[in-house]
């Protein structure tokens, strides 16, 4: 196998409602995804102007499978780039940082 480079991007929705997580090979191809709502997890966004900005994260792997895998915990949501079974990227995205009220 080959090792490939693949990024973990968390993102908010447009509509400000959720989170989209994906992991993007190096010609911009999804190779894995999913989508959180907030409403779900009792939070909405309460701010003004637009959304926060995008978190990436690179990672280098040799890998057969890619997932990703949600945590929430009291005030933070984990996406975890899981290959092989094993983590290879994990963003953290605060209630605090992305202005997220608890409804």
């Amino acid at each position: 196998m080959t090792m490939d480079t693949y990024t973990l991007v968390v993102r908010e929705t447009s509509t400000h409602d959720g989170i989209d997580a994906d992991v993007i090979d190096e010609d911009g191809l999804v190779e894995e995804s999913t989508q959180v709502t907030y409403s779900d997890y009792d939070v909405m966004a309460e701010r003004d102007n637009g959304g926060p900005e995008r978190i990436e994260e690179e990672f280098t792997v040799d890998a057969r499978s890619i997932d990703i895998q949600l945590e929430r915990d009291e005030r933070t949501f984990v996406f975890r780039a899981i290959a092989d079974n094993e983590d290879v990227a994990r963003i953290e995205v605060s209630d605090s940082v992305w202005n997220l009220a608890h409804t």
